[in-house]
Order: C-alpha cells, then sequence, then structure tokens
C-alpha cells in the first residue's frame, strides 16, 4: 500500500505529519496529470481535496460536492474523509493544530503552498514549535507518474479577446505604477494565458501553457517549454524575452532592491521565499486578475454568440435523448453524443471539463463521471443530470439541465420545481450597484430553505475567456472572501437539490452583470441570462411558482425559442415551440 511507504519515508526524514494539497506550483484548480499527487497517494480523483498522514491515521478532507464519491474512491487506501464543511468538522489545518504535538515535524512541498496558505498555517503552530520541512516525498514513490504534457501553444486572435497583449501589459504597469512596484511575478496559467493572449493544451479541457511570467517597467519574461512555442516563438519574441522553465527558480536571485508585487494567495511559498530576503514585497491580488473578471465588448459579444450555439448543440442532445429513451443509452454513450456535437462547431477546441451526465441516485454525486466500463442505464422515467460546456475560440461555457426522463415521482417534481425556483430568484434579483457576491447567495437559497433542504457547494462561479471554467475572483457563495460585483462580469447560477441513493437536480445558466436603473440616490444591476436552453416544463409544478416566478419563466422561454429557432427545422423546431410554450 502507498501509505505504508510514504510513513516508512516518514520514519527515515523524522516527519510526523505529511501533508498533501491538491495543487501544483501555479495554483491551479484542475490540475496537468503530472501534479495530481493527491490523487495518487489517496485514489480519490475530484478536484478539490487535501490529504494528511499521520504515524498511525490518515485522512482525507474535500467538500460537499464529493463526500460521496470520496468515500467511494478512498476506501481501500488507507484514508478516512473528513466532510469539510459540516458542523464539529475541523478544516484540515485545524485538526493539525489540534494534534501535532509539541516540537514534532510537519512536512509538506512548499511549491503547492501559496505563500498566504503557507503563513497561515505557519502562524498557527507557531506556538508550539512546530518544524515545517519543504521536502517531497512523492517523486520517488510515483514509479508510472505521467509526463509533463507537450502539445503545441497558440495565440488567441484578438477578434476573440478583444486587447492585445501590448496594451494588457500597459495597464498592468500603469497600475503597478500606482502600488509603487517596479515589477512583477505572476505564477497563475490564467492569468498569464489572459494577458498575453496565450493559451495552451497543458490542462485538460483548460487551454494554458505551463509557466512562469516577470513583468519589468520595461520589459516581459516568459518562463516555459520552448519546444511547445516554436509556431509562435517569432510572435511572442516581439513583445517578450523567453526563457526555459527550469531557470525561473535560480533566476529570481539576480533581483535585489526591487520592489515586487506578489499575490499571496498565488505564488507559492518557494517564489516568496526566493525573493523576500533581498526585496521589498508589495502584496495585492493579481492586477490581471481583476482585469480580465470584467470582459470587454468584444469578448462580450463572442460569448453571448458562443452561448447560443453551444445551446443549439445541447438542445439537440436533449431532443435525441428524449427521442431514444427507451433505447437503453447508457450515460457515458449520452455524453460521448453531446460532445460530439458540440464539436461539429468550426471554433470548438475542447470540452471546458468533463460531461458529468448522471442518472437517478448518480447525480446525487455532485461531480460524478460516468465511464465507459461503468454506467448507469438512462431509463424512461426519473431525473436525468447533465452538466457540460466547451472551450470555443469565441469563448468558454458551462450549462447544466436535469430532464424528466419520463415518469416522476411527487418528491421530484417538488424538489425540481424548488430548485428553479431558487434559480430565478437569483436570475430576476436587482441589486445595489457595488454589493457583494457574498450578498446574493441568499437570494438563490431561499426558495430551497423554505422547503428545508441546501446544497454544501456555493451556488455560483465566474468564468474564464477561453481559460478556466472556474475563475475568481467574484463568485457566488456563503464563504469569504467577498467581492464587489461589477458590470461585465460573468457569473454562474446553480442551486440544485442532492439526494443520496435518490436523485441529483441543477440547473444552471450563465449571468452577465448589467447595468440596471438610476434612482435619486442609488445605481441598480441586475444580471443579464447569456444561456439558452428550455427548463423541463414537465418537472414543473406551477402551482407552486409566484406569478413573477411564472412571468420570468415564460419570458425566458420566449428568449430562448428566438435565439434557438433559427438554427432548426422540422420535427425539432416543433419539439422547442413545445418545450418553450407558456405556462
Amino acid at each position: 500500500m502507498i501509505l505504508n511507504k510514504i510513513r516508512n519515508l516518514m520514519e527515515e526524514n523524522k516527519i510526523d505529519f505529511y501533508l498533501v494539497p491538491s495543487k501544483d506550483p501555479h495554483g491551479s484548480e484542475y490540475l496537468p496529470d503530472y501534479y495530481k499527487e493527491r490523487e495518487f497517494l489517496t485514489g480519490f480523483t475530484g478536484s478539490q481535496g487535501t490529504a494528511v498522514v499521520a504515524r498511525d491515521e490518515a485522512f482525507l478532507w474535500t467538500d460537499g460536492r464529493y463526500y460521496i464519491q470520496a468515500a467511494r474512491e478512498i476506501k481501500d487506501f488507507g484514508f478516512e474523509l473528513k466532510k469539510q464543511g459540516q458542523a464539529g468538522v475541523l478544516n484540515y489545518d485545524e485538526w493539525i493544530v489540534e494534534n501535532i504535538k509539541e516540537g514534532m515535524t510537519l512536512g509538506l512541498n512548499a511549491e503547492y503552498f501559496s505563500h498566504q496558505g503557507f503563513s497561515s498555517i505557519s502562524k498557527k503552530l507557531q506556538n508550539k514549535n512546530i518544524k515545517i520541512i519543504d521536502i517531497d516525498l512523492i517523486k520517488d514513490l510515483w514509479e508510472d507518474r505521467y509526463d509533463f504534457p507537450s502539445d503545441d501553444a497558440f495565440l488567441l486572435d484578438v477578434k476573440y479577446a478583444g486587447k492585445s497583449c501590448q496594451d494588457k501589459i500597459s495597464e498592468i504597469r500603469e497600475i503597478l505604477k500606482k502600488k509603487n512596484a517596479k515589477m512583477t511575478v505572476v505564477s497563475s496559467l490564467v492569468d498569464i494565458g489572459w494577458t498575453l493572449n496565450l493559451r495552451g493544451m497543458d490542462i485538460k479541457d483548460t487551454p494554458v501553457l505551463i509557466s512562469f511570467m516577470i513583468i519589468e517597467e520595461d520589459k516581459v519574461i516568459l518562463f516555459t517549454d520552448r519546444s511547445k512555442i516554436k509556431k509562435i516563438e517569432e510572435e511572442l519574441s516581439k513583445v517578450l524575452e523567453i526563457k526555459d522553465y527550469s531557470d525561473f527558480y535560480e533566476y529570481l536571485k539576480t533581483y535585489n532592491g526591487e520592489k515586487i508585487y506578489l499575490d499571496p494567495a498565488s505564488i507559492n511559498e518557494r517564489i516568496y521565499k526566493g525573493l523576500c530576503d533581498k526585496n521589498e514585497i508589495i502584496f495585492g491580488r493579481n492586477i490581471s486578475e481583476d482585469l480580465k473578471a470584467i470582459k470587454n465588448d468584444v469578448e462580450i459579444k463572442n460569448l453571448e454568440e458562443t452561448y447560443v450555439r453551444d445551446g443549439v448543440a445541447l438542445f439537440k442532445f436533449i431532443y435525441w435523448l428524449k427521442q431514444n429513451a427507451k433505447n437503453k443509452i447508457g450515460e457515458y454513450q449520452a455524453a460521448m453524443k453531446l460532445d460530439g456535437l458540440r464539436e461539429e462547431d468550426p471554433l470548438y477546441i475542447s470540452n471546458s471539463f468533463d460531461t458529468i451526465s448522471a442518472y437517478g441516485p448518480n447525480a446525487a454525486m455532485m461531480h460524478y463521471h460516468a465511464t465507459k466500463k461503468s454506467q448507469a442505464i438512462i431509463e424512461d422515467r426519473g431525473l436525468y443530470l447533465v452538466d457540460s460546456g466547451g472551450q470555443y475560440y469565441s469563448g468558454t461555457t458551462d450549462i447544466t439541465r436535469t430532464i424528466a426522463m419520463g415518469d416522476l415521482s411527487e418528491e421530484e417534481i417538488r424538489d425540481y420545481t424548488l430548485t428553479l425556483k431558487s434559480h430565478i430568484n437569483l436570475m430576476d434579483a436587482v441589486f445595489l450597484k457595488g454589493t457583494y457576491d457574498l450578498a446574493l447567495d441568499g437570494i438563490a437559497r431561499y426558495a430551497l430553505w423554505q422547503g428545508r433542504m441546501d446544497y454544501k457547494c456555493g451556488t455560483g462561479h465566474g468564468i474564464g475567456f477561453v481559460l478556466s471554467v472556474h475563475e475568481g475572483p467574484h463568485r457566488i457563495s456563503p464563504r469569504d472572501p467577498a467581492v464587489r460585483m461589477e458590470e461585465g462580469m460573468i457569473v454562474s447560477n446553480e442551486p440544485g437539490v442532492y439526494k443520496e441513493g435518490k436523485h441529483g437536480i441543477r440547473i444552471e445558466n450563465i449571468m452577465r452583470v448589467v447595468y440596471d436603473c438610476q434612482t435619486v440616490d442609488s445605481i441598480f444591476n441586475k444580471f443579464k441570462t447569456i444561456s439558452f436552453c428550455p427548463f423541463e416544463l414537465d418537472a414543473i409544478d406551477v402551482s407552486l411558482l409566484t406569478k413573477r416566478q411564472v412571468e420570468v419563466l415564460n419570458s425566458y422561454h420566449k428568449e430562448v425559442f428566438e435565439k434557438l429557432s433559427p438554427y432548426l427545422e422540422g420535427e425539432i423546431l416543433e419539439y422547442l415551440k413545445e418545450a418553450t410554450r407558456e405556462v
């Protein structure tokens, strides 16, 4: 067992606790296969989780999206599940503080911890005289480790991106001046990609290039694998210097007496350690993170056109699935059909994440993934959930529909209707300019709370532009840190109901923050929904909807028909009319 081997290494290195997060040196949410160390150690394949190994016990922490899945996957790896976020469950760092003894040693790989995260746990342990060792215990155990990705990178055309990389770099430099900094170091792959209009294929379904970037007053330096940028190196060289990825940490040692702007939540501890002794560090959020959160006019136009085409693909899939409801289609087979429909788009690059195709009880696992060898048959009754999206040159999409496959129980109809009420309430929200994202979360949850239900995850997340399907700094969640919502931000709206052994329901659309009106003393914003695909009318108990909710539902379906109908004809067009009929 891997757990026994890592404990032997802990013994050799006099380590009492070893910490393995779900991270790479860039703080990425989704990881290149090479960096999936926590998965290798625990067997858990979800995107979020932290493992802690002690001499005689081992635990995995993960959030409510993965409770069911994680419990199944870790059972043969010697780990016990800690349900992060549940009442009475300590977070992993709190648990370590409570259980580690005076004078013991904690081991971790500092490349996988942000400076903020490392400082937090160090501060909590300082009163116990705990020694923290920067050490990699996985490298010698993972014998058949994946290779680094090697696909070519590409430049995103300005007709999609809306701004040149020179313009973006100039914006960043202007803000650096205001912060009294001479330079910044960027390790976040999505921020590097956005700034340079540079995309790669180094993380599955997230078009980024493994790299580091330094922006100075008079030059930009990119550290990456040169073999992946051969086709675009001449173009890149017009605006920046290119150095080998492996030279990055050594190059940091050349800086002395500089005022350097760093994002403590983004740069890893090893970067900080390489700069902090000889330079003045100015902390703040990645400048590009705030800039890229507000989509420019060209990006918005591209996104809105992309979501229409993406909605057509999803609706064609739903029609196909309904027509074949009695043909014993498997979850994986259905996912492949939907993926194929998206691939027909000439601007398609890849999915934006692995399609979640889940029938019945499987949908109660928020991030369930069917495989060719392990898939349930979608029957002609009950609920089927499909959460999917695409990466196109013209934008990134994400949408979820829960589909009635036939007869539904009263409980399924009630739960679907309450989820829809929650979705519509947020969709229809009007809020003061400058409202924090956290304040909007309760608007969505209220209808489900009235039904004495809740979902153990956020309500919405920001989305990148041909980058990560999950991007901040904004989101809609009950958790800190809170960020003010601004016009041009894109965010998802995805409340749900998840009942183990029964069903899972999620309804997700993507929305843009827009101007609403100005009164005597206030400016108001609202959301504009940019996803277009019908809700499941056969799953709605209309008597549970308010008059206003019925109006919003009918108005949305009218717009869905207007947007999708030009791309459809014949029987599927007639079905769209039926699926968007007034209630």
